[in-house]
C-alpha cells in the first residue's frame, strides 16, 4: 500500500514539474521583445502569535533596460490568518522618482479565502486600496487612485522538496475622478518560494502586467526577488523557585 502511494506521489510530482516547466517556456518565449521591470523586496515579518503577524517591507522598483530607478517603498501591514480566511490591512509610503520625486501614500484592507486541496492551496482575495500624493490637494487636481483588484492563486505542496511553487491571475478595476474607469489591467503571476530555514525563505516572482485599454496598452514583465526574514519572540525561560533565596 505504501508503495502504491509512494508512486501516485512521484507521478503527480512528475506533472507538476511537467506543468510548471512548460509553463515557465512560454512566459519567457513570449516575453521577447517586451519591456522589463525588477522589483527587489525584502520584508521582516513579526510573528506576534499563531493567528497574528506584523510585517515591514522595502521595495525598489526600476527598469532593467536602460536601468531606471521608477520607485521605491516601505510598507507596514498587519495579519490575521486561520485555515479558511486571511485578512489583511496596511500603508506604504510612495517615492516616485520622475523628473521630480513625488510622494505618496497608499493604504489598503483585503480578505482572502483559503482552502487546501490535492497537494495545494488555492486562494481568492478581494483587495480595496487607495493611494494619493502627500502634500496636494483636490484644488490642485489631486483626487484619490481607487481600485478594487480580485485575486486566485494556487501555492502547490511538493511533499519532497522544500520548494513551494505557485500560479495566481489578477484583475484591477479602477476608480478615480477624472479618469477612465473600470476593469483597466490584469497581471497572471508565476513563480516560487524556497524555505531556507527558520529565519527566512528565499523566493521569485514573475509577472506579465497588461492594460486593459483600446490605444497603444502598456505591458509589463516584472522579475521580482524576495526574501522574508522570521522574527520572533523570545521566550522567557521560567527560573524554578527556590525558597531560600
Amino acid at each position: 500500500m505504501n508503495h502504491l502511494q509512494d508512486a501516485q506521489t512521484k507521478f503527480m510530482n512528475k506533472k507538476i514539474n511537467l506543468f510548471i516547466t512548460l509553463f515557465f517556456l512560454a512566459v519567457i518565449i513570449s516575453a521577447q521583445n517586451k519591456e522589463f521591470e525588477c522589483w527587489t523586496s525584502n520584508t521582516f515579518r513579526f510573528k506576534i502569535n499563531n493567528d497574528f503577524k506584523f510585517d515591514i517591507e522595502n521595495q525598489l522598483r526600476s527598469n532593467i533596460s536602460p536601468f531606471i530607478i521608477n520607485q521605491f517603498f516601505t510598507q507596514g501591514s498587519i495579519k490575521y490568518e486561520n485555515k479558511q480566511a486571511k485578512v489583511n490591512t496596511g500603508i506604504r509610503l510612495i517615492q516616485e522618482f520622475k523628473s521630480k520625486i513625488e510622494n505618496h501614500l497608499r493604504y489598503h484592507i483585503d480578505y482572502a479565502y483559503v482552502t487546501d486541496f490535492a497537494m495545494s492551496t488555492f486562494t481568492l482575495r478581494l483587495r480595496f486600496q487607495s493611494k494619493n500624493q502627500i502634500g496636494v490637494t483636490k484644488n490642485d487636481g489631486d483626487y484619490p487612485e481607487n481600485d478594487l483588484r480580485y485575486r486566485a492563486k494556487v501555492k502547490f505542496k511538493l511533499p519532497t522538496t522544500k520548494l513551494k511553487p505557485y500560479l495566481g491571475f489578477e484583475v484591477f478595476q479602477h476608480f478615480e475622478t477624472g479618469a477612465i474607469n473600470g476593469f483597466n489591467k490584469y497581471r497572471i503571476l508565476f513563480g516560487g518560494e524556497y524555505k531556507l530555514s527558520k529565519k527566512g525563505k528565499l523566493g521569485l516572482s514573475i509577472i506579465r502586467e497588461k492594460q486593459w485599454v483600446y490605444w497603444n496598452p502598456k505591458t509589463s514583465w516584472v522579475f521580482m526577488p524576495y526574501y522574508v526574514n522570521y522574527i520572533k519572540k523570545k521566550k522567557k525561560k521560567i527560573e524554578p523557585f527556590n525558597q531560600f533565596d
